[in-house]
């Protein structure tokens, strides 16, 4: 039964496939591959509110409560992998300078953006873990500061403690530094100004604040070798001699007219996230369709293309259009079916799968 033995040939590799890319391995975040998340994904923003103290020259001789004044931030970012990501921060406030051994205040208002990387230490380090409940996040950034009429290149840097209290918010706890230029007060005495920070605040997380696992190079190489063995066994059914397998001759009654039925398993060309580019590991499954309408002349494919549930709608139909394009065009251009034989439909998101990475495909039927 050569043809039958080539369907489930074929249905055998779309499953250890899936079913191998799919294996959780209890590996740190710096050896696991993730996908690439929609641009809108795993964004945030916070609030944070403390306070800061200058260090310049006269600092040391004034009392250490009247130099602190209060501290507002506000943060805007995004994570691009669960242990790096990079926002934007603005803070300001007043800040107080001495002279006079301590016994004259400067009051002085300043305002200053910087962007910063983000880095998630124990995502990094450790097993991610999309409901981990605190993670250390040392950051480091450039930009800009000024005081007055002045402005000044600044440099900064701290860490964050941050707390998950529920699907969208964070409790953070920060503690910030800033380098800035040495004339904020005299110039002179120390090489340079600073401002250090003790803030505390939430962050909201945007829509889907989680990370999905990627098939990691060596699971690739695995999943290839596997294709590559059962491309050969697939081979050597197409090699043996012809045997009648997909038409079943069905005599109900005596007459002499016979119904002849088609039988075949639906199929599958699986696609990566977000592309409709084939793989050529899924070609072959195409090439072994066109070979079967080469020899039936009298059925044709009904092509249906699908996507899974992340993105938009208007994103998913596009997606899946391009998909089921792409296969017909390899049955027509490539492998000379006549595109009448084709018959085209797309879907955008697809629930046929309980496992939405399966939802990535064009659903082959063949049909009268």
């Amino acid at each position: 039964m050569k043809k039958n033995l080539l369907f489930a040939c074929m249905l055998m590799l779309c499953i250890s496939t899936f079913a191998q890319s799919n294996q959780e391995k209890n590996l740190p975040g710096y050896k696991t591959s993730f996908e690439t998340n929609n641009f809108w994904d795993n964004w945030f923003v916070s609030m944070n509110f403390g306070a800061q103290t200058l260090y310049a020259e006269g600092s040391t001789d004034a009392k250490f409560g009247d130099r602190l004044t209060f501290m507002p931030a506000l943060s805007v970012g995004k994570w691009f992998a669960p242990w790096w990501g990079v926002r934007v921060q603005g803070l300001g406030g007043a800040l107080h300078g001495f002279q006079n051994n301590g016994k004259t205040m400067l009051h002085k208002h300043y305002g200053a953006v910087h962007g910063d990387f983000m880095f998630g230490l124990l995502n990094f380090f450790g097993r991610y873990n999309e409901n981990r409940c605190f993670d250390l996040v040392p950051f480091a950034g450039i930009g800009g500061a000024f005081i007055g009429s002045d402005q000044s290149f600044t440099i900064n840097a701290g860490v964050q403690a941050r707390f998950r209290l529920c699907e969208r918010f964070d409790l953070n706890l920060e503690y910030s530094g800033i380098i800035l230029d040495d004339d904020l007060v005299v110039r002179g005495g120390f090489p340079n100004d600073g401002i250090m920070g003790l803030s505390v605040g939430v962050t909201f997380r945007f829509k889907n604040r989680s990370f999905k696992k990627a098939v990691s190079h060596k699971q690739y190489a695995e999943l290839q070798s596997l294709t590559k063995a059962q491309e050969a066994q697939i081979q050597e059914l197409l090699r043996r001699a012809p045997d009648t397998v997909v038409k079943i001759v069905k005599e109900e009654v005596p007459t002499t007219k016979t119904d002849v039925e088609y039988k075949a398993l639906p199929t599958t060309i699986n696609f990566a996230f977000n592309s409709y580019k084939i793989d050529a590991t899924q070609e072959v499954g195409i090439y072994n369709l066109a070979q079967f309408l080469k020899e039936n002349p009298d059925v044709r494919v009904r092509l249906t293309g699908y996507a899974d549930k992340r993105g938009t709608q208007k994103a998913n139909m596009y997606i899946s259009e391009k998909r089921v394009n792409a296969v017909a065009d390899m049955f027509i251009d490539k492998y000379g079916i006549n595109k009448k034989r084709v018959v085209k439909d797309h879907k955008g998101v697809s629930s046929r799968y309980d496992k939405d990475e399966w939802n990535r495909c064009v659903l082959v039927e063949i049909i009268k």
